[in-house]
């Protein structure tokens, strides 16, 4: 049996990468895939981040409406107990369940936010989960114990992002060895396909979805030799030489995705996304420390301060985030959901503002950011655009989501440790999340060599169950995008609504697996998701 439909997933994939990796003969399976089906922009969450723009993905609907708000949130909109992003945060039905109830199979590989795995008719091993809880936390409780029988070569630690070669991949920190941890992503990536493989000969499902993650972290440390326009006029030996075994990688890809062709093209629709693109960030934003000059928070007396943010840059010692919420108005809780909380009386404790207050104190916030968080140099405002929760996170967990979201003038995270200043350069220039991701698609009836215009990531829902020939449920936020198909395909293929949705499945608590992975909340950091 092969699927219907394989949503073959690249993170933080941009076409300002594949663009110019294919014009080089670097990515040809690319260049055909892109010749025999249709091009768009893919337009992410706010913010752009991971774990918010996989799951809009795949339940067809934004942040405030499934759940999940960022790696690290409250647990409800009433505690001031944090947690790491899982499963259980997910509010709404995913695809894998859809299909499910029309009497279709799913296969899921790598997605973020689904530990512990959800019991589909199918299988999932769910992506940033250690290797040491990877067997209890995916679905069914056989599939990591018979990959290691039944599959050649295959090794548990490799599905997991190992966590000493990561740390070289701290945000700033120089990398003396990009030969193995780049040949580590390889590696990776070729065993997610392996596995991909040996499913869908051994237990095969009608819809399956993999994301291959090295593309995103690839282009946070080394973005300065895959951008072309950053190309040096002369560029020097190592230069070339790191370009080439960054490139290397992306040959890797280019080559699983012609394997995936060559396997399931001739009946199935792929689905080529991201969860958001990328570009260039210079600039680091101390936002906590703004918050605190501004008069809107206060530190614990034993929170560090780093008297130098560059060095404290390219050290790569991370802190403990210690602001004294009890004594603060707004504050800023991780670095990569670049998300400020008010502190409201009645909200989570007894602490904060009054309740009356907040219409307005949250107005004087906003042009606070807007007008005076600036270039110390320049003058040049470093945020460019506030959102308010009910922009960025319409529906019934936006209590439970910042209160303004912040996008930077170069799209970086924000840094939420304490300083002596609010700005500072980055030592180098590295790779941050941009609103504009890549979809391309090929398959039945959709047209070739075309292009359309940008998409949103809950669209790609509904139209993975249209190419699958399934009922839509009437309430997902996406739509069809019915562009990517011919006039006489969609003459011939008319969409099937069907009711609503289903309540997301339970997730019961595991016994002997903690929630708290501190060794996955060390990666995030690692990578700067978290400060």
């Amino acid at each position: 049996m092969k699927p219907q439909a394989i949503i073959f997933g690249l993170d933080g994939a941009t076409f300002t990468v594949l663009d110019d990796l294919v014009a080089r003969g670097i990515m040809p399976n690319l260049g055909k895939f892109r010749c025999e089906g249709v091009r768009g922009t893919l337009m992410s969450t706010t913010p752009p981040l991971t774990p918010l723009a996989w799951t809009s993905l795949v339940t067809g609907r934004t942040p405030g409406q499934h759940g999940v708000l960022g790696f690290m949130q409250y647990a409800n909109a009433n505690s001031t107990s944090v947690q790491l992003v899982s499963s259980r945060q997910i509010t709404a039905e995913t695809i894998w369940s859809i299909v499910n109830r029309q009497g279709k199979r799913a296969g899921s590989l790598n997605f973020v936010a689904h530990q512990p795995a959800p019991k589909i008719d199918g299988w999932v091993i769910p992506g940033w989960v250690s290797w040491r809880w990877m067997k209890r936390l995916s679905h069914p409780s056989w599939i990591i114990e018979q990959l290691k029988r039944d599959m050649p070569g295959f090794d548990v630690k490799k599905l997991a992002i190992d966590f000493e070669e990561e740390r070289k991949s701290v945000v700033g920190a120089p990398m003396d060895d990009h030969k193995s941890w780049i040949g580590l992503h390889i590696e990776r990536e070729r065993q997610w396909f392996e596995v991909l493989r040996h499913m869908m000969r051994e237990d095969p499902a009608d819809l399956v979805g993999v994301v291959f993650d090295g593309v995103d972290k690839l282009q946070h440390l080394l973005w300065y030799y895959l951008d072309p326009r950053l190309t040096p006029a002369e560029p020097g030996g190592e230069y070339l030489r790191t370009r080439e075994m960054a490139w290397d990688y992306f040959r890797t890809v280019d080559e699983l995705l012609g394997e995936t062709v060559a396997l399931y093209g001739d009946e199935a629709t792929i689905l080529i996304c991201s969860d958001h693109g990328f570009t260039a960030t210079s600039d680091v934003v101390y936002i906590n420390s703004f918050l605190e000059k501004m008069g809107y928070l206060a530190w614990k007396p034993d929170t560090e301060m780093v008297d130098d943010g560059s060095q404290e840059l390219e050290s790569g010692v991370y802190r403990h985030v210690g602001f004294d919420a009890s004594r603060s108005k707004a504050y800023a809780l991780t670095a990569s959901s670049n998300g400020i909380y008010i502190n409201v009386k009645g909200r989570r404790d007894d602490t904060g503002i009054a309740p009356q207050e907040y219409d307005s104190f949250r107005c004087e916030l906003i042009e606070a950011l807007l007008t005076k968080c600036v270039d110390p140099e320049t003058g040049e405002p470093l945020i460019t655009r506030v959102s308010t929760r009910e922009e960025a996170f319409w529906g019934p967990n936006m209590n439970n989501a910042p209160d303004l979201t912040l996008e930077l003038r170069d799209f970086g995270f924000v840094s939420v440790r304490r300083t002596n200043c609010i700005h500072a350069k980055r030592p180098a220039i590295l790779g941050t999340h941009h609103p504009e991701g890549i979809l391309l698609a090929r398959g039945p009836g959709i047209r070739q060599n075309a292009s359309i215009d940008p998409v949103w990531l809950a669209d790609v829902a509904p139209t993975v169950l249209y190419a699958m020939g399934l009922r839509i449920p009437a309430d997902l936020q996406g739509r069809v995008v019915e562009e990517l198909y011919t006039p006489e395909h969609l003459a011939r293929h008319s969409r099937t609504l069907g009711g609503a949705t289903e309540a997301a499945e339970a997730i019961p608590v595991l016994a002997g697996v903690p929630d708290e992975d501190a060794e996955i909340i060390e990666k995030m950091k690692a990578l700067g998701y978290l400060e």
